[in-house]
């Protein structure tokens, strides 16, 4: 029942695209309608995911996604009942066409820079903080991060992360024939390159499984689900890959190059941390 519900609503969301260019990725609105096309299965995932978990029927149900990107998650969201706030970098959430575009969906929209490691949101503003597809892109210790996650969201709130495996038998077959996992080294230099048009992306630090469950546990969270998940388990069973995929998943699951875990903010942390100006632009502790 989740699972249909999470896919008209998805497709819902998803249809709106076509055609919709904010420039963001080099060819314009059709290579952007194949990207989330291409990614239809996590947002039906999470949004199934958040169904099950916090259901909207109780009454209002807040939502966060932090790294809201093309807003597929956060409109379909809103269209199944969920009070949506979408957070994102100024440069992106503010432009005149996503304010717009997100209002029309009753999704609020907020800029956000992690970097600066505070959320702008008061305490227990959220009763499911959604991060996807977020983590390794950070270029900096996460735990302030985390922390700052756990304050904005309320009692027995659910946080949904999701991230590339760094476990995976890709990343294992990678390290094994002497890549690095992560930002290449050529990457680094076509990044400060002035006749290119890269920009500074890339995953800078995957996680383990056991690692993100440890991160969590220690920030006052309770782990309720954790599992991995791959493309090619959706691929045609006919082809090769699929069989061979499906082989060696079954049997090492750990293996599957993504992962999801939703967590209980069972409590607020009273971790403290101390951020050296050497990390920070000036000496914080939160």
């Amino acid at each position: 029942m989740s699972e249909a519900r999470a896919a008209a609503a998805v497709d819902k969301a998803i249809a709106e695209l076509i055609g919709f260019d904010l420039v963001l990725v080099e060819g314009g609105a059709a290579e952007e309608s194949d990207y989330v096309a291409r990614h239809r299965h996590e947002y039906v995932r999470t949004v199934r995911d958040i169904l099950d978990h916090r259901p909207p029927e109780g009454g209002p149900v807040r939502v966060l996604e932090i790294g809201a990107f093309f807003g597929v998650v956060c409109m379909a969201l809103a269209d199944l009942g969920y009070a949506v706030t979408a957070a994102d970098i100024p440069e992106y959430i503010e432009l005149p066409a996503q304010v717009e575009r997100f209002g029309r969906h009753k999704v609020a929209t907020r800029g956000v820079r992690l970097e600066e490691f505070v959320l702008p949101f008061d305490d227990e503003s959220f009763d499911v903080v959604i991060m996807c597809e977020v983590l390794e892109h950070l270029n900096f210790n996460p735990l302030p991060l985390l922390k700052e996650i756990n304050r904005v969201g309320s009692a027995n709130s659910v946080f949904y992360l999701s991230l590339p495996n760094m476990a995976s038998i890709y990343n294992r077959k990678a390290l094994a024939i002497g890549h690095s996992i992560g930002v290449s080294v050529d990457s680094f230099f076509s990044q400060l390159d002035p006749k290119s048009s890269e920009i500074a992306n890339g995953h800078w630090r995957e996680y383990t499984a056991p690692e993100v469950r440890r991160m969590l546990e220690r920030l006052g969270y309770r782990i309720a689900r954790q599992y991995y998940f791959s493309l090619g388990e959706t691929l045609p069973i006919r082809s090769l890959k699929s069989r061979v995929a499906q082989f060696v998943y079954a049997r090492f699951p750990a293996f599957k190059e993504n992962q999801t875990t939703i967590a209980i903010r069972d409590a607020r942390t009273p971790m403290k941390f101390r951020i050296p100006a050497t990390v920070h632009r000036t000496l914080r502790e939160l």
